[in-house]
């Protein structure tokens, strides 16, 4: 198979997953913050580069979930974060797989709260890349 069907194929991958993104149409909310894109992009690139099976951390999102919703008296409490949920799934289901172990992960979580905010990062850009179709 040659270079272009794959890119081809890789780029229309990224288009779908762009255009389906919350905020991707007009009036639609948008992520909240930097990390809830970042989370979301890592937990769909270890799955598409084949760290795990989509159904597993949809499982893994789920019991997150229904976790927070049953340690809280009020499901409007301030505490709501559904990319934090994203980002428990994704630990569980890396550390299920041998991907990331334990040590590794507070290791790599120290490193990063020890880095300054902005650190090479002039300013922070909140909407998703766009595509652009005509050149595709």
């Amino acid at each position: 198979m040659s270079a272009a069907p794959v890119e081809s194929e890789s780029r229309s991958a990224i288009e779908d997953l762009v255009c389906d993104l919350p905020g991707a149409r007009s009036g639609e909310m948008s992520f909240d913050s930097p990390w809830e894109i970042r989370a979301f992009a890592l937990a769909v690139a270890a799955h598409q580069n084949g760290q795990y099976d989509w159904t597993q951390f949809q499982g893994a999102l789920i019991a997150s979930i229904q976790e927070w919703e049953a340690s809280v008296a009020d499901l409007s409490d301030d505490s709501w974060s559904y990319y934090q949920h994203w980002v428990t799934a994704l630990e569980q289901v890396l550390s299920e797989s041998g991907k990331l172990g334990a040590a590794e992960f507070e290791q790599k979580t120290a490193e990063i709260l020890a880095t300054p905010p902005n650190r090479n990062h002039h300013k922070a850009i909140l909407e998703p890349i766009a595509i652009d179709k005509a050149s595709a």
